[in-house]
């Protein structure tokens, strides 16, 4: 596991804490990790590491003698790494019981809730969601694999709700064919966030379990959580502006978001710049990365990276990535514009569209596409289904069908992964 090898050797971790699950990855890891002087299993005996649960017997009862301070780092928390390595984002106490309480309120926890942890705890937004019910007092249920049945099962189980899920994970509920006869009536407040989800697909969900539903836009770097859109968007959307099904929503409690221009001037309303954040959640750094904090925190201000616009309520719809921008004939393409159309048609399961050399163009659209089951669709024809829905330039050039697109293990999709496949 090269990754889980970097970020042992670079975060320059002395203890290890693994799960009977992980013993093949640990055992690969250790003649990588020399500085890791402590292993620890939870689980019962795990041969080759110190117990977790007879370490815990033998604690002293006695408090820490000497509490940490806001200022102290709280933890180094590694971002999903899609376009390179992963950067370790270091996050104080402060700042994390900031964003903790933030969120706790924008997402509406409480302390009755019962809260289906489905999210993988070592992605931030797991870790988050999770905090913040446990902040309230509410109930835990742990999935321990993302797998539809499980989660019809444990929902009518323990009943479940409130549960967070990344866009992957709704979509595949949505293609489970238990969930027509799962029993979800528990469910009152269902989360989501960590990347783009096409509105249809959001819409047909919304149908089928009818909750409250809280979208949640964050990066690791600014503690995690900033924009929401809430329950009542949702139900607008549905009803009278179908365009706030696509939009990230509106700043929460405790957050200032603006979109900047590269000059770092704010953008009028309607025109795309970079959302910037200046809150008390915001990361202390990047670990060992003097020049790559530089150039996201300026003058108090988080840059993202992400893309987007705002209408006149002041609601943002993000587009992209800005190192995911398509230049093509000298005009700007954001692929999740373009992602969007192609996802609308009724054979298209998973699509991803990315930026290739063109020796005319710059760079061509390109899309990638997961048909259906046994659907069979051809290049023209998804390209002629663009036609009258998006501008000649957004048009995609080239249509490349395969079995599955890569993903993260946030759900994430990993275009640079996509682009290496079908150079």
């Amino acid at each position: 596991m090269p990754e889980i090898n970097f970020i042992v050797d670079d975060s320059e971790a002395t203890a290890l804490v693994y799960s009977a699950d992980m013993v093949a990855a640990v055992d690969e890891a250790r003649p990588s990790c020399s500085r890791v002087a402590h292993w620890i299993g939870v689980g019962g005996e795990i041969e080759g590491g110190l117990s977790y649960d007879e370490l815990l017997a033998d604690a002293s009862e006695d408090p820490h003698p000497q509490p940490p301070s806001p200022d102290d780092l709280f933890t180094i928390m590694y971002t999903s790494g899609t376009t390179g390595r992963p950067k370790g984002v270091m996050l104080t106490h402060e700042a994390f019981y900031n964003g903790t309480v933030y969120s706790s309120l924008s997402l509406n926890a409480k302390e009755d809730d019962v809260k289906m942890a489905a999210i993988p705890q070592f992605h931030a937004g797991g870790q988050i969601y999770q905090l913040c019910f446990i902040a309230v007092g509410a109930t835990i249920v742990v999935l321990p694999k993302f797998v539809p049945t499980e989660v019809f099962r444990l929902v009518e189980l323990h009943k479940v709700s409130a549960v967070s899920f990344v866009p992957a994970m709704l979509m595949a509920l949505l293609e489970a064919p238990e969930l027509k006869s799962a029993n979800m009536s528990t469910l009152k407040n269902i989360i989501y966030g960590a990347s783009p989800i096409p509105a249809d697909r959001l819409s047909a969900i919304m149908d089928i379990i009818p909750a409250d539903y809280r979208q949640a836009y964050g990066q690791t770097e600014c503690g995690i959580l900033m924009v929401f859109l809430n329950e009542k968007d949702h139900r607008r959307g549905k009803s009278s502006k179908p365009s706030l099904l696509t939009s990230a929503g509106r700043p929460g409690i405790g957050y200032r978001v603006e979109l900047f221009d590269d000059n770092l001037n704010e953008v009028p309303v309607g025109v795309v710049g970079e959302a910037a954040v200046h809150s008390g959640t915001l990361m202390r750094g990047y670990w060992k990365r003097p020049e790559a904090t530089a150039k996201t925190l300026v003058n108090g201000w988080l840059l993202t990276g992400d893309l987007g616009w705002r209408d006149e309520e002041g609601y943002i719809y993000l587009v992209d990535r800005k190192s995911e921008m398509i230049i093509s004939g000298g005009e700007n393409v954001y692929p999740v514009e373009v992602e969007n159309v192609l996802s609308s048609h009724p054979d298209v399961l998973d699509v991803a569209v990315f930026g290739t050399p063109h020796p005319k163009w710059g760079e061509a659209v390109t899309a990638a596409i997961v048909l259906r089951g046994s659907a069979s669709l051809s290049e023209d024809i998804m390209i002629d289904f663009c036609r009258g829905k998006l501008g000649g330039f957004k048009i995609p050039k080239s249509v490349k069908f395969v079995e599955s697109l890569p993903r993260n293990a946030s759900g994430k999709l990993q275009k640079n992964v996509i682009r290496q496949t079908l150079r």
